[in-house]
């Protein structure tokens, strides 16, 4: 299989696009480092990758905070003897802290920044330097540091200015994070989706006129670009943001 003997660490795995993500993976004969801070959903997502009869842990984690970060990817190195591949998915805009959403900048209260800035930009160098300095310090070659960005930090969106920030700099982190990590044989990209349908989402009409394609996305559209970022096809593949979005991104149709 074509992650076999592998462990793939990843955040957000309670959730919609990372639960996939963490499926497709097992599917593939991938081990799983389960990541979430909402245990009811880790929880339901560690038990449909157990019915695949694959190897899989689920850990409590809050990105935010760099010493919960270090202390369950020391674990989970513990618990699998290594780590493969991470892959950071967890982050979300203003919806998961608070009723502000959509406001414009001068409108918007510092705890909600604050709050964005550390779970989408933040965590994503919390996890990076955790598996990295694992990676490089027990000579892990070909290892694998994937994280995701967004179309909005591409164009940005009216009343998402602490989110686009982030997301935009999760690519430039992403770029610098590869420089650094190069001479180690270890890559570092980034995956950009644009507008996703949830699961129990039944407007349509938004996910279809926010792409070029006119087509709803799902998570099943995301994780493959995830799995080939991971795989040894991508060997050669580093500091790059690959935009998954029906073409969102070439003009943001739909969201001005």
């Amino acid at each position: 299989m074509r992650f076999e003997n592998k462990v793939v660490f990843i955040t957000g795995g309670g959730g919609y696009l990372g639960g996939e993500a963490a499926y497709q993976f097992a599917k593939e004969g991938a081990a799983i480092a389960l990541c979430d801070m909402n245990e009811q959903s880790l929880n339901a997502k560690v038990e449909r990758i157990k019915e695949l009869g694959a190897n899989v842990k689920g850990y409590l984690i809050d990105v935010t905070d760099s010493a919960s970060v270090e202390e369950v990817v020391a674990t989970a190195v513990k618990d699998f003897g290594k780590i493969d591949i991470s892959v950071h998915v967890a982050g979300g805009s203003a919806r998961i802290v608070s009723p502000m959403s959509g406001s414009v900048l001068i409108y918007q209260k510092d705890y909600v920044i604050d709050r964005v800035l550390k779970v989408n930009l933040y965590g994503a160098m919390y996890v990076g330097r955790a598996v990295g300095r694992y990676m490089v310090e027990n000579g892990v070659k070909g290892g694998r540091i994937i994280s995701f960005s967004s179309t909005v930090g591409l164009n940005g969106l009216k009343g998402c200015c602490d989110y686009g920030a982030a997301k935009a700099g999760v690519m430039a982190f992403t770029k610098s994070f590869a420089k650094e990590l190069a001479e180690y044989g270890i890559t570092v990209n980034a995956v950009a989706p644009g507008v996703v349908q949830r699961p129990g989402e039944e407007d349509e009409v938004r996910s279809r006129t926010t792409n070029f394609l006119g087509e709803i996305c799902v998570a099943e559209d995301i994780a493959p670009v995830v799995l080939f970022l991971a795989s040894e096809e991508a060997r050669f593949v580093t500091g790059q943001t690959y935009v998954v979005d029906g073409g969102r991104a070439l003009g943001m149709k739909g969201t001005d």
